[in-house]
């Protein structure tokens, strides 16, 4: 009877086990799919997780800036940016690229169209200037977008996953003995 009791108990841990995984599975694919647009049914389905399947998920789909923000540096056009996946801040810096670039030549063919005729002109400079100005502030905003991407990013995956690794140790003295303490921030909702 101890025997099956026990053999019982084993199979009821392991569907267990095999819940909770296809349930972080489940999980994985909707941040996969699009964090944002799953955010509440990820928020309702991880209640279910322990820590450590949240603290693997958050682990694995985390973002890094880093990457995209050398790539927006080095190339630009927003390359970064789609690669980190924020296809907002991407488009935004193709289309600024886009516009000073055009702009700038442009400018350049009127101008240079323009001073064959009069060698005073300054027909199209203006256009150059804004072309110039745009490209700046176009690179600008693509070496800003990567970090304040994945800080929300980051924040909203952690908000999602109900997961928050705020663990503190602190010194306590306790009847003349000296020891730490671990503190743990939990959040009840």
């Amino acid at each position: 009877m101890k025997k099956l009791i026990a053999a019982l108990l084993l199979v009821c841990l392991a569907a267990s086990a095999f819940a909770q995984s296809g349930q972080a599975g489940s999980i994985a694919g909707m941040i996969k799919d699009d964090l944002f647009e799953n955010e509440a049914r990820i928020r309702a389905e991880s209640k279910n997780l322990d820590q450590s399947q949240k603290f693997m998920l958050y682990g694995e789909y985390k973002k890094d800036q880093w990457v995209p923000f050398l790539v927006n540096f080095l190339v630009g056009a927003g390359i970064g940016s789609f690669i980190q996946g924020d296809k907002t801040g991407g488009t935004v810096a193709l289309v600024g690229d886009l516009a000073g670039l055009g702009s700038i030549v442009i400018g350049a063919a009127s101008y240079a169209s323009a001073s064959s005729v009069d060698p005073y002109t300054s027909s199209g400079l203006g256009l150059m200037t804004v072309g110039y100005i745009t490209l700046f502030g176009t690179r600008i905003y693509e070496l800003v977008r990567p970090f304040t991407y994945t800080a929300k990013y980051n924040s909203t995956l952690k908000t999602a996953l109900n997961y928050f690794d705020s663990v503190s140790l602190a010194p306590t003295i306790e009847n003349g003995i000296a020891g730490l303490t671990v503190g743990y921030t939990v959040r009840l909702d």
